[in-house]
């Protein structure tokens, strides 16, 4: 990834957890210095959730504005309208409430207010490093799922192609974990979201990029997420608090590791089929696993070695509470049909091998270099099949 010149790197963000925290985040934003703030939010969630009960906490000096402009999964129309809203208003932070999408597209308003509108999409594709921003930025997540508050990373579609947008900056100065916001939301919302999570962590403990510490989270919030799961889709109360903290954690972990196929696979899903992002993920996250645990030496990345490959499918099928490896995908599946996601690609829309191959064809070879056992396409077709 090439890098902007003059950047200043962000520190480590400020976290705060607790019932009602969400309250708190217009004092934090006085410690900040913003007296002009754009909230960046989901079209229901900020409401339906409990978010905006923080509006009341504003003090008068404050100037307040709300944008939900933009829909699941953000495409470049929608950030340009957005970015437009941000040089008009000149805010002094941003806040994004909400999913994945939401807080995504507050990380790339702050980062690339100052890309000339004719450059952005050029800007996009060339991945230059966002090392430095004007203004401050606090993330607010109201679902337990994408981790996005805890990554330097935000994704971004033009077209069909999904592109992310990466560095320092792309980190928020504070995240505010509030539990409860994450209890709103049908109970196939909850599922997608926790399952994304989960699928996360999986992802994180056997990435080639993958270090001691993104083990060492995942490890933690996976834990945390299994412990909390079934319960969280039927009764969310209860549940809440580990499966927004075990969501933080695999956030950190993938911010270290990054994801691998399942992950890469997915987005054709969503974008093609409406598949939501979390139920995407998982629709080919059993396969993946099932092809790790048959996997030889032979068939890893030059990057992966096998010792550290096999300690990750260890400790995942530990997890799953699988006897070994092999029995990891069956059990992963069963989960995500317990807690009630349809888990074959034609209960989705996906019905002929052409579908197949056009999904296998989507995916960037190049971002699979991550997965430790390689793909070609051909494989990934094959793989495809037995989802």
């Amino acid at each position: 990834m090439k890098r902007a010149c003059g950047a200043v790197k962000q520190g480590e963000p400020t976290v705060r957890y607790g019932r009602g925290a969400v309250e708190t985040v217009p004092a934090m934003l006085e410690t900040l210095s913003a007296d002009k703030v754009l909230i960046v939010h989901g079209r229901r969630s900020f409401e339906e959730s409990g978010a905006s009960t923080m509006l009341a906490s504003f003090g008068r000096r404050t100037r307040v504005w709300q944008w939900h402009g933009f829909s699941p999964n953000p495409d470049i129309r929608e950030l340009e309208q957005g970015l437009a809203r941000v040089r008009e208003l000149s805010p002094d932070a941003v806040v994004g409430v909400g999913g994945g999408s939401a807080m995504d597209m507050a990380k790339l308003l702050c980062v690339l207010e100052a890309v000339p509108p004719a450059d952005l999409a050029e800007h996009i594709r060339s991945e230059v490093a966002m090392d430095a921003r004007r203004m401050k930025l606090v993330l607010v997540p109201t679902t337990a799922g994408s981790g996005s508050e805890a990554t330097h990373f935000a994704v971004v579609y033009i077209g069909d192609d999904k592109y992310s947008v990466a560095g320092p900056a792309v980190r928020p100065d504070a995240a505010v974990l509030d539990p409860a916001l994450s209890e709103s939301g049908t109970a196939h919302q909850r599922a997608a979201s926790g399952v994304d999570a989960l699928s996360q962590g999986i992802e994180s403990l056997w990435a080639v990029q993958g270090d001691q510490e993104s083990r060492a989270l995942a490890r933690r919030g996976v834990r945390m997420l299994l412990s909390g799961i079934d319960d969280f889709v039927l009764s969310p109360h209860a549940a809440a608090r580990p499966m927004t903290v075990g969501s933080h954690l695999v956030g950190r972990a993938i911010n270290i590791s990054r994801t691998t196929g399942a992950h890469a696979l997915s987005y054709a899903l969503t974008r093609r089929y409406g598949v939501s992002h979390g139920h995407a993920v998982a629709l080919t996250l059993g396969a993946f696993l099932d092809a790790h645990a048959r996997a030889s030496a032979s068939d890893l990345q030059s990057a992966a070695r096998l010792s550290t490959h096999e300690r990750a499918l260890d400790d995942i099928a530990g997890l799953l509470g699988a006897t070994s490896p092999v029995e990891s995908g069956r059990r992963f599946v069963a989960l995500a049909r317990r807690i009630g996601l349809a888990m074959s690609l034609s209960d989705v829309g996906v019905t002929s091998a052409a579908e197949l191959r056009g999904l296998a064809a989507a995916v960037n070879i190049q971002r699979l270099r991550n997965n430790p056992v390689r793909f070609s396409r051909d494989e990934l077709t094959d793989l495809l099949k037995r989802c």
